[in-house]
């Protein structure tokens, strides 16, 4: 009993689970995914963001049918599909997946800050203030964690739009996105890969979605996040092409930002690029302690441990010197961007998550709402 009424106060609500993937997936998609795709695609990069939202559409529905099969959260459900052994080898596989995605998203935004807001600040300030922020969060808990993430969805999403659009119309030239699929099959499959592994992103509704009070409603939270998702990276990208055109786009390591300097109303009100990074640096925080958080979660589940806060001191230290340890400059980073992150993506939250599809496939469901399985 004492057990369970301390997983009930993580409970969080629909909404919540919205904000916390909003803002997980938002900041490093804005900063990294254009610059992908448009390698990729050039002008056509918008036309493969729309049809990801097929894919990433089954990818929930498959989400949803595990959550559903299952009667405990991830990453107990790995054993529960997959048989104890195999189920903590994986567990143990993601502890490191969730913190190289930390350290990952946490180099990304030091890169940015680095080339385009602070080019003299030592990068261990910004890891060190990041990490500070984090720690705090992770020791909060997890409705710390929402409760944050529902303030920042409600500044930035629309914020964040505005911003956009302003530079958008402000710098309207439409003829850049012709010729409209103008592209092979083969580099129009690629590219729809690529958008679809960052959707892949959302697996961690495999753990979240257990501290819904209806898991079974995870699936049309996970719709409408993907909606907003796709809808916020289509215009992004767009944006920049119509604002920036494919070609100049290509050689800029963040052309979102470029993108946004270029917003203002009139001749009077210019620099609205500060209120992007502002929401940027509020954001970043969540996007990192998220993946951080559910680290030391798969730990405590794995080891059998009795609270996962005590991990965020030690974590902390391995995950600075990951992101150091990522690139040694910019250059690494855009490579780490364009291959590796990716591949990790596929694998660890695509096709292992198909695999578990596959094993709920042949097991009865279960009806179990509460994270720890019991009645």
């Amino acid at each position: 009993m004492k057990r369970w009424k301390a997983v009930a106060m993580n409970r969080i609500t629909n909404f919540q689970m919205y904000c916390i993937f909003l803002v997980f997936m938002g900041p490093a998609a804005i900063l990294e995914q254009p610059h992908v795709i448009i390698h990729i695609l050039a002008n056509n990069s918008w036309l493969a963001l729309i049809a990801s939202l097929f894919p990433g559409l089954l990818l929930i529905a498959m989400y949803s049918y595990i959550i559903k099969k299952s009667s405990q959260p991830f990453p107990q459900l790995l054993c529960e599909h997959l048989g104890a052994i195999p189920g903590k080898v994986l567990g143990f596989f993601y502890i490191f997946v969730f913190m190289l995605v930390a350290a990952y998203t946490l180099r990304l935004f030091i890169e940015f800050m680095k080339m385009n807001v602070l080019p003299a600040t030592p990068i261990s300030v910004f890891i060190a203030v990041l990490l500070l922020i984090g720690f705090v969060t992770i020791k909060l808990g997890l409705e710390a964690l929402a409760r944050s993430s529902e303030l920042v969805s409600f500044a930035g999403l629309p914020m964040t739009f505005v911003v956009i659009i302003i530079a958008i119309v402000g710098n309207f030239h439409p003829e850049r996105l012709r010729p409209v699929f103008h592209v092979d099959y083969q580099t129009f499959t690629l590219g729809l890969l690529t958008c679809t592994t960052l959707i892949g992103k959302f697996a961690p509704v495999l753990m979240l979605g257990f501290f819904l009070p209806d898991k079974n409603r995870s699936y049309t939270v996970m719709k409408y996040l993907l909606y907003t998702y796709i809808l916020l990276i289509t215009l992004t990208t767009t944006g920049i092409i119509i604002t920036r055109g494919a070609l100049p786009s290509m050689n800029l390591t963040f052309p979102t930002f470029s993108m946004i300097r270029l917003a203002r109303i009139g001749t009077f009100i210019q620099n609205i690029d500060i209120f992007f990074i502002g929401i940027l640096i509020i954001g970043v925080f969540a996007a990192v302690a998220f993946p951080w958080l559910l680290a030391c979660f798969t730990t405590q589940k794995i080891l059998g441990l009795d609270d996962y806060r005590f991990l965020a001191a030690p974590s902390s230290l391995i995950l600075g010197i990951l992101a150091i340890l990522i690139g040694s400059n910019n250059l690494e980073v855009v490579i780490w961007s364009k291959t590796i992150m990716p591949a990790v993506y596929a694998v660890s939250f695509i096709l292992i998550p198909l695999l578990l599809f596959i094993a709920a496939l042949f097991k009865p469901g279960s009806d179990q709402n509460n994270p720890d399985g019991s009645g």
